[in-house]
């Protein structure tokens, strides 16, 4: 379709999807050129795989949206398959709970809940972002990222910069579907403070952090074993008041991890 049906689409949308697309819409409803350049991206991105592109698009602005649209087109068509599929699967989950909330009592699904209300996990973040900012009130703290990072390179005796990082947290009832949380660039001292954005509390589950270390052994000239490294981690209901420090000990044919402070 052309600009005109996207915007229409973004002006209305069915029941199902009313909470799913909220911030989206609202963010392109008067952009026309964020809108222009979705549907730019859309076609080609259409064109090179043969399917539309899909996001599971609950509390991402449109501007987001096109972020991942660009960064997603340079996959290939197998990884873009998975990526789609594993995006398709979040939006049936959160439209199943909508349809039978019977089936899924709160909490169980983890991806929202019935009659139009919030996802159970958008009001405990709510919850939990409001306790988070009271708590470093009263204790006169400096809120930073819950989770954060840094790499030594083991191999050469100091920090490992420029490198980017990802954290993703595993959607809940899920086994294979990540929900992506952050990203960030660790800075000269190998160091990565802005994973997620600065608060007292984090929400409980399963984490994974990636370090993308090829790009790190073309930078500094090296030819390694592990193309990229990831360290998936567990916080508990009890944890999420705790700062969580995820280092990685880099060197090009081993590494490994333990939980810093």
């Amino acid at each position: 379709g052309d600009v005109s049906e996207l915007a229409k689409k973004f002006a209305s949308t069915a029941d199902l999807c009313s909470n799913e697309q909220s911030a989206a819409m609202e963010s392109a409803a008067g952009n026309k050129e964020v809108l222009a350049e979705l549907k730019e991206w859309n076609d080609k991105y259409f064109d090179k795989n043969g399917f539309i592109f899909i996001i599971f698009a609950t509390g991402k602005t449109a501007e987001q949206v096109l972020g991942f649209l660009k960064e997603r087109y340079e996959n290939t068509c197998a990884q873009e398959a998975v990526n789609a599929a594993i995006e398709q699967m979040k939006i049936t989950e959160l439209r199943l709970v909508k349809l039978f909330p019977n089936f899924f009592p709160e909490g169980e699904a983890g991806v929202g809940s019935a009659g139009g209300s919030p996802p159970k996990e958008e009001k405990k973040g709510g919850i939990l972002a409001r306790t988070g900012k009271i708590l470093a009130h009263i204790a006169g703290a400096d809120l930073k990222s819950p989770i954060t990072s840094h790499i030594l390179d083991i191999a050469n005796g100091k920090p490992a910069y420029q490198v980017p990082i990802k954290l993703e947290r595993l959607m809940p009832g899920s086994k294979d579907a990540w929900d992506l949380v952050g990203k960030d660039v660790t800075n000269m001292d190998g160091r990565s403070t802005k994973l997620m954005a600065p608060s007292a509390t984090v929400l409980p589950g399963v984490y994974k952090i990636s370090f993308d270390t090829r790009f790190y052994e073309q930078l500094t000239g090296t030819t390694g074993f592990y193309p990229h490294a990831s360290i998936v981690f567990e916080i508990g209901e009890h944890q999420i008041h705790q700062h969580f420090h995820v280092p990685l000990l880099y060197s090009p044919f081993g590494y490994s991890t333990y939980r810093g402070s």
